[in-house]
């Protein structure tokens, strides 16, 4: 279901990077680095709205959407994860 985190999260403007990281099975974790001039507390205001009806409408709703406060992190390889899934 990454794809359709994607799709949410494009949709919400004054976002520059971000990523879900699910930390246990009915927890994800969500980092964001909003653009420049931008107001985090709305940008995450509608990225939760938005993660919470992705998840309600896919019968999920029961799982916790958690605010990071660190940014998006890199792979040792180099790239950004947009979805790291619990392992």
């Amino acid at each position: 279901m990454p794809m359709a985190f994607e799709t949410v999260i494009e949709c919400i403007p004054d976002i520059d990077l971000f990523q879900i990281v699910q930390t246990t099975p009915t927890t994800v974790r969500v980092r964001i680095r909003p653009t420049t001039g931008a107001d985090p507390h709305r940008v995450w205001s509608s990225v939760r709205a938005g993660i919470a009806g992705l998840l309600t409408a896919h019968q999920v709703g029961h799982v916790t959407v958690e605010r990071a406060h660190e940014p998006p992190q890199q792979s040792p390889g180099g790239k950004y994860r947009v979805v790291i899934p619990f392992s």
